[in-house]
């Protein structure tokens, strides 16, 4: 458009400076018209329905199980004492010599006297039953606890529903911005 402007504007000028008025009555004539329409096809493309996403979860799988739990046993230690009993026995003293204060012919003095032997009753502890001390054991304990256990754990699981799209096609003719320059056609009073 800016070519045929100045194209234009360059044969105005050379009429006018080579020719004169006469020459411009002979010169074509330009005058302004719209710019032809543009005629396209768009092809429009409209959601219907958005795409979505579909969460699940499938659960957790759980279990039972027996676990033995075992208590060790005891040892328990009894003990029983010993029985006495008192009982009296004759035992025999010995004899012998003793030494004695006495009177020797007027005078102080010392005497060995023997002193024959002799039987004591004394009192002494004869054991009965001997004490004894023996251990008890107390068996191990076994139970059984049930206890839950996780076999599988939870699992989040999505699913993807595809959008629903339409594709629809139109045919336009879309009226541009701006002129151009069109040659006039020749009038007698141009």
């Amino acid at each position: 458009m800016r070519k045929t402007a100045q194209a234009f504007s360059v044969a105005i000028i050379g009429a006018l400076t080579f020719g004169g008025t006469a020459e411009l009555a002979r010169a074509e004539c330009y005058v302004q018209a719209p710019l032809p329409p543009v005629h396209r096809s768009y092809i429009r493309r409209d959601v219907v329905e958005p795409g979505v996403y579909e969460v699940g979860r499938s659960p957790g799988v759980y279990g039972w199980t027996r676990q033995a739990v075992v208590q060790p046993g005891a040892v328990i230690w009894h003990e029983e004492p010993s029985v006495y009993r008192t009982v009296q026995v004759r035992v025999r003293q010995r004899g012998g010599s003793v030494w004695h204060e006495q009177c020797v012919h007027g005078q102080a003095g010392v005497c060995r006297v023997r002193v024959p032997p002799s039987y004591v009753t004394v009192e002494r502890q004869v054991l009965v039953r001997r004490g004894h001390r023996w251990a008890e054991h107390s068996p191990s304990a076994v139970a059984y606890v049930e206890r839950r256990v996780l076999l599988r754990p939870y699992k989040n699981y999505s699913h993807f529903q595809r959008p629903y799209i339409a594709f629809s096609r139109e045919h336009l003719a879309i009226q541009p911005e701006g002129s151009r320059w069109v040659p006039a056609s020749p009038k007698p009073d141009c």
